[in-house]
């Protein structure tokens, strides 16, 4: 479950299962006040221009607003990144992976929520705007006099503008202007405020003066940032192609940039990292099942009325995607269960370090259960 430096030892003894499972509950409520400030404070005076500009003849709000925008959505995953951390941390974890699987999990989670306020306010906006200009359907039906959703949904107007929507949270929002940000507050600041302390403070010295100098600890929150990203890849998919290219090559040259931040990072300013167990990589591999069953349910609402396909509307095409959605998702979550554990390495027969004393041990390893524990370092 763990390895002796990735152990809480001050978590042991006062965080029962039933304590952590209420602070993640209650986390989520967190989460959802997070949220509720976010919007408040930061997406509503966006909302409210955007929601209220006078869309007659096809005026549009100008470039400061979608600038905007970007840095809106900047902030909002931000708050949700140092809520998150900061939930996972009050938690309680004894060991340093769960930690990590936790935050990972919240991060995405509310980030969706962030996502969905967005969908939902621009697509009442959209709807406002088309209205506005007296957009039709494909049948010549104004949109103020399409009731089903799936229709209006449909509707060119509408798909191109929740299409450029998108791609505007997606690139460059949420793709590529955190981490060009990133390296300042974790790489550039620590180092200059160990600079001046170290100046002035001609005490700190040695391995103090090292940790001061040190880049934030390495975490695995990148995990979140990618599963994010490739949400954001998805929803593309249930609009016109004109996006898609252009929203895939833009992702590509983000992680390119990301790739190469955290090869420097880990190999050039990371002093150690150590993880002991592939919790996180299971439980993003876990949320990859619903993110990939957006694909299936896109699929389904394309497919709709193609050719000789089948044509239905209102709740049955939108049950039918969320059917696609659900059973791609369990299937997916059975082959992480059962499938993938049978290709699994089988444990050694034989303990390696069998017979190996302690003092042959500590002087590859120092850090052990033995030495880690915090009662053996108890002086009378």
């Amino acid at each position: 479950e763990g390895e002796p430096n990735t152990t809480y030892w001050v978590n042991f003894g006062h965080a029962s299962a039933l304590q952590k499972a209420l602070k993640v509950t209650t986390g989520f409520g967190i989460i959802l006040l997070a949220c509720a400030f976010w919007a408040v404070v930061f997406y509503s005076p966006y909302a409210y221009y955007v929601m209220t500009f006078n869309y007659d003849n096809g005026r549009e709000p100008g470039m400061i607003v979608a600038t905007s925008f970007s840095m809106i959505v900047v902030v909002g995953n931000a708050i949700m990144y140092e809520v998150c951390a900061r939930i996972s941390d009050w938690v309680g974890f004894r060991f340093k992976d769960n930690r990590e699987a936790c935050y990972m999990i919240l991060y995405t989670i509310a980030c969706l929520f962030n996502v969905a306020l967005d969908f939902v306010t621009t697509y009442l906006t959209a709807e406002m705007m088309l209205e506005g200009m007296g957009f039709r359907n494909y049948h010549g039906v104004p949109i103020e006099e399409v009731t089903e959703f799936t229709e209006k949904f449909e509707t060119y107007g509408m798909q191109r503008i929740l299409a450029e929507n998108t791609y505007l949270y997606a690139f460059p929002s949420t793709f590529l202007i955190p981490f060009l940000i990133e390296p300042a507050p974790t790489l550039v600041a620590p180092m200059a405020v160990g600079h001046l302390i170290i100046r002035s403070h001609t005490e700190a010295q040695g391995l103090q003066a090292e940790e001061f100098m040190a880049m934030i600890p390495m975490e695995l929150g990148r995990y979140a940032d990618i599963l994010l990203n490739i949400i954001l890849g998805i929803l593309i998919f249930y609009f016109p192609g004109g996006y898609t290219w252009i929203l895939f090559l833009a992702m590509a040259g983000s992680h390119v940039w990301i790739y190469v931040f955290d090869q420097y990072k880990v190999l050039r300013q990371i002093p150690t990292c150590v993880f002991a167990s592939y919790d996180v990589e299971w439980w993003a591999q876990a949320l990859m099942a619903p993110i990939i069953g957006v694909v299936v349910s896109c699929l389904v609402f394309k497919s709709n009325c193609e050719g000789d396909n089948y044509c239905i509307d209102g709740l049955e095409l939108i049950a039918a995607c969320t059917l696609g959605w659900l059973a791609h998702t369990i299937a997916h979550v059975m082959v992480l269960i059962v499938v993938i554990p049978m290709f699994s390495k089988s444990p050694p027969e034989k303990d390696p370090n069998a017979g190996m004393t302690f003092e042959a041990l500590s002087s590859t390893v120092p850090c052990s259960w033995f030495t880690s524990n915090p009662v053996h370092c108890l002086r009378s």
